[in-house]
């Protein structure tokens, strides 16, 4: 399938059990409208972001038909439990799995079928933090620090197994 160019108004996004309340909700349609805003000053096209969809990771069948219907380049996907000492908790530990490993699985394979690249955002947690020294960018020393570092290790292992091209991007905190 052909690349579709989204610079156009946004024409639809689908909001669903993510854990966004009205206000964040709110919050998000307001930041759609204003990238919206933000692309109509690009006469040349500049900027090719403003088609969102926001969709649960787990429902494989909903990821399938948005990515395959995108058709993307680069799929960036920082979808995540990150609530790490509530990850702990036995009665989470099933969701947790289902959206850092099974999820990212989802999104892989459906790169690898479209041939497009995949960013990963994954942490630190994949390891304990016990090193006196950084960790090489390849560095295969893992020892994730908790339940949430060895679903997210997990993950990592499902996207670099499954594809060639990826990227993932250890982070500490997200903020914005």
């Amino acid at each position: 399938p052909q690349r579709k160019s989204i610079t156009n108004e946004i024409k639809d996004f689908k909001l669903s059990g993510i854990g966004l309340d009205e206000e964040d909700q709110e919050k998000y349609k307001k930041i759609v409208s204003r990238l919206s805003e933000i692309e109509s000053n690009f006469s040349n096209n500049v900027l090719d972001a403003t088609h969102a969809y926001i969709l649960h990771v787990t429902n494989e069948d909903d990821v399938n038909r948005v990515v395959k219907e995108v058709n993307p380049d680069v799929v960036v996907h920082c979808a995540a439990w990150t609530a790490g000492d509530l990850a702990e908790d036995e009665d989470k530990k099933d969701k947790v799995f289902a959206i850092n490993v099974k999820g990212t699985e989802t999104i892989a394979k459906v790169c690898k079928e479209l041939d497009c690249k995949m960013v990963y955002i994954s942490t630190d947690y994949v390891f304990d933090g016990q090193g006196e020294n950084p960790w090489d960018a390849d560095c295969k020393e893992f020892a994730p620090l908790n339940y949430y570092g060895q679903t997210k290790y997990e993950g990592e292992k499902a996207v670099s197994s499954l594809l060639e091209k990826f990227f993932i991007v250890r982070i500490a905190w997200v903020f914005g």
